[in-house]
């Protein structure tokens, strides 16, 4: 990152990253999309369901053991073109400063300086909007989510041009620091939901003009990098064209999100790749509890560095240190050292 996105990130919580992908990275992605799209929407077509579809989920699956002998079900990628988004040569180097560098809030302190500049790809989502049509039910998009003590970031990749006004990404900036989300928190009604105007939708009559809410417009190719300290949302789509967006999450060496589990013996990895699929060998914070880990302790192993809290001396102005998930149990028997 140069000096202004780095003001720009710091100050807003999110940044638009131009051009990242190509025409050819473009149209690869976009070919590969379409095959899927079409399997999908054969079998949305006859559940009746038109409006609703969001989230592609569907991967293949293979029984993976990692170089660390964890083995479980791991997902794969579409294709390597969706492979060479995990460290895409632009992002890459954003992605790993901002997760290395204990200032922004999402690597702990206590990490030792020789892991920090490893990380991990928590897990990718994909999602999908038909174009909108006068004949369609009414769209009311996503409620606003995230918060000042997450630990992980998100590449946003845009397959399509969002128009003004087409909806999609939207957020609150500023709100990933505390000062600006208890703005919201204080705020009467469910600001969750009624955060936006549309033609669906209303903002609350009362909402707090210091914390405005951005419409993140972003051509094909573009990258909206956002911390999910961010309060974000999705905006109903009202654009004539496809939403074609993809997110991939990326967290912290040791720390867990959503914690999807990849196949990293795919063939068609590369050695950097599978390194930022797989699971850490321990931890910072603890496994999700609806995760089931029993057959494969390394992901359930605390590094002997583990704290209950992070050092917030290093922060920037206003910044939060990240929460760090761990059992009472856990909790209680580091703090008695």
């Amino acid at each position: 990152m140069d000096d202004a996105m780095r003001d720009t990130f710091a100050r807003q919580g999110y940044v638009v990253v131009p051009n990242v992908l190509n025409q050819q990275q473009l149209d690869d992605l976009n070919q590969v999309y379409d095959q899927h799209i079409l399997k999908r929407e054969e079998t949305l077509s006859q559940a009746g369901d038109v409006q609703k579809r969001r989230n592609i989920g569907e991967r293949d699956k293979q029984m993976t053991t990692d170089r660390h002998g964890n083995t479980y079900m791991g997902r794969r990628l579409w294709s390597k073109a969706y492979m060479d988004l995990i460290d895409n040569e632009t992002m890459l180097p954003i992605v790993q400063e901002i997760l290395s560098d204990p200032e922004w809030g999402h690597a702990p302190t206590h990490m030792p300086e020789e892991l920090r500049p490893l990380f991990r790809l928590d897990h990718d989502n994909i999602h999908y909007k038909p174009g909108r049509k006068p004949t369609d039910a009414p769209d009311v998009g996503g409620a606003l989510h995230g918060g000042p003590s997450s630990w992980h970031i998100t590449c946003v990749y845009e397959l399509n041009t969002v128009e003004p006004g087409d909806g999609g990404f939207g957020c609150v900036p500023g709100t990933h620091k505390p000062e600006n989300h208890n703005k919201l928190l204080n705020i009467d009604g469910d600001w969750k939901r009624n955060w936006c105007d549309t033609e669906w939708t209303s903002q609350l009559p009362n909402w707090d003009d210091d914390v405005p809410v951005h419409r993140v417009e972003a051509k094909a190719g573009d990258c909206i990098l956002f911390t999910e300290k961010l309060t974000h949302g999705t905006i109903p789509w009202a654009g004539s064209g496809e939403r074609r967006t993809l997110f991939y999450k990326y967290v912290p060496f040791g720390m867990h999100h959503g914690d999807v589990a990849y196949d990293t013996n795919d063939p068609e990895l590369t050695e950097r790749q599978k390194r930022i699929l797989e699971f850490s060998p321990c931890w910072f914070n603890e496994p999700r509890e609806d995760k089931d880990y029993s057959g494969n302790p390394a992901l359930t192993e605390l590094h002997s560095l583990a704290r209950v809290e992070s050092d917030p001396s290093v922060l920037l102005p206003g910044m939060s240190r990240p929460r760090i998930r761990l059992t009472d149990e856990t909790k209680a028997m580091l703090s008695a050292g």
